[in-house]
């Protein structure tokens, strides 16, 4: 009678091993693609509540505005700045520019740009012009790309891909002189990588927007999430559970 318990026992430890097994190989690896995340009437006061939550930690921002449209270093039109780090009294961050550069933008043309971080360099090439800087290090998992038009202004963001996957576009427009915001948010992301577009801005009336009432920003950082168990770990705690439950009865068996 014992053989015959033991021997079942071991063909129940038997089975539940091959559906562990199984359920590992069945178990989708992690997809290298990036993910889009719906942002539809995500607007600025929702990413400061994730800056303050500490749900998104900025590294650095690449930013293009119309600033005063000119050559003039009165008013910068292209920047890659520091991250807002809310409720820093000391000046030191609150997205500050590391490096800057100069545009005059025509209305309706289109524009390339690409932004290119390796792990310790950020590129931002605005046409032909180039930002470097080699102020950021560290891990990245998002990027926010955030329009924001005003003063009968119009921006857009087509064409927009990253490492040669395809993005869906964004656009902000002005009316009758309101505002509006757009975001897009791309997760699962590391560096390196290079996100590449065309930006577009244009405006009606004869007074143009001016410094950041037009101006486009691709915020990059990392979301600090509650870590979720690995498949892997799940399964390997369950099969460890029910090896040492049928280890029990096994023993229990033999004291009978």
């Amino acid at each position: 009678m014992f053989f015959v318990q033991k021997h079942i026992n071991y063909s129940k430890l038997l089975i539940v091993l091959g559906l562990a097994t199984l359920v590992l190989s069945l178990t989708p690896k992690s997809a290298e693609a990036f993910t889009l995340v719906n942002k539809t009437n995500f607007g600025d006061t929702d990413f400061q509540n994730l800056l303050e939550g500490g749900e998104f930690k900025e590294l650095f921002v690449a930013e293009s505005r119309i600033g005063n449209n000119s050559l003039d270093k009165a008013e910068r039109e292209l920047g890659i700045n520091k991250a807002i780090t809310p409720n820093d009294s000391s000046g030191v961050n609150n997205g500050y520019p590391v490096a800057t550069g100069e545009r005059v933008w025509n209305p309706g043309q289109l524009v390339d740009f690409s932004l290119e971080y390796t792990g310790s360099q950020v590129t931002y090439t605005v046409d032909n012009q180039i930002l470097t800087s080699n102020d950021f290090s560290g891990s990245v998992s998002d990027i926010f790309l955030r329009t924001f038009a005003s003063n009968n202004g119009i921006i857009g963001l087509t064409n927009l891909a990253l490492d040669a996957q395809r993005i869906g576009d964004l656009s902000s427009s002005s009316v009758n002189g309101s505002s509006d915001t757009d975001y897009i948010q791309i997760s699962n992301i590391s560096a390196p990588f290079k996100l590449t577009g065309q930006s577009l801005l244009n405006w009606t009336g004869s007074n143009a927007p001016q410094r950041s009432q037009l101006a486009y920003q691709i915020k990059v950082g990392e979301s600090i999430i509650k870590e979720v168990p690995e498949p892997s770990t799940v399964a390997a705690t369950l099969l460890a559970t029910v090896a040492g439950v049928s280890f029990h009865k096994r023993k229990k068996k033999v004291l009978l």
